[in-house]
């Protein structure tokens, strides 16, 4: 289920675009979307920045969620994956305990008046073992993911009321979530009425999303959201 909604955006002088998609997922292509975020995205975020500092890129915010049921998390997050992970049990059985692990984006500093830089956090909870990387984790039997989130949010330079002059501010973000069998995407964009801008065409993570979920579910974002405008 899939729609669009457009409305006018005060910080660019223009409009902005939200452009939205649910549908079911198999735990196959679950697997496949947690091994691609780890694999895939997530190193496109840190090579994109400097060492564990990422400047105008940051993490969603705690409440937005697109599926209900998946409890509240801190500020700024970039991925969080939470499931059920085995532990050893009297007379040799497994049990499964809850396990969490996510990567964070806290705010650290300004850069002038036009840059905004965050730093990124890894956390583990539950009995995942220390010498397990974490980008193993999307096929590493027998883990069961209970769910996946993703968010990426874009700052631009753009003129701020409040500070009277250009400011950063978060104009693009993409936020995907997979819970109980459920996929919801979700692409907004403010855009300038002179320049109609696609952030897939301008953001390295934003395609290397778009050529993952392409590749498994065979749904192109970027022909999406160009469509749209």
């Amino acid at each position: 289920m899939t729609s669009v909604r457009r409305s006018r955006s005060w910080l660019l002088g223009g409009h902005s675009l939200e452009w939205s998609d649910r549908r079911d997922i198999s735990i196959g292509a679950l697997s496949d979307l947690i091994d691609g975020l780890l694999r895939q995205v997530l190193p496109s975020i840190i090579e994109s920045g400097r060492g564990q500092e990422i400047t105008d890129l940051k993490g969603r915010n705690a409440q937005d969620f697109l599926l209900p049921g998946i409890a509240s998390s801190a500020h700024d997050e970039v991925f969080r994956l939470g499931g059920m992970a085995p532990v050893a049990a009297a007379g040799g059985s497994l049990e499964f305990d809850p396990f969490e692990v996510s990567l964070l984006s806290p705010f650290k500093r300004f850069e002038g008046s036009s840059h905004i830089v965050h730093e990124l956090e890894q956390h583990r909870a539950g009995p995942i073992p220390r010498w397990l990387p974490m980008r193993l984790l999307g096929y590493a039997a027998p883990l069961r993911p209970t769910f996946v989130r993703f968010g990426i949010e874009r700052f631009r330079n753009v003129m701020s009321f409040a500070s009277l002059g250009y400011a950063p501010q978060v104009t693009d973000s993409l936020l995907i979530d997979s819970f109980k069998g459920a996929l919801a995407i979700q692409v907004s964009s403010e855009r300038n009425a002179s320049r109609d801008f696609n952030p897939f065409e301008d953001i390295p993570t934003f395609r290397v999303m778009s050529e993952l979920i392409r590749s498994i579910i065979g749904l192109d974002l970027q022909q999406e959201l160009s469509a749209s405008r």
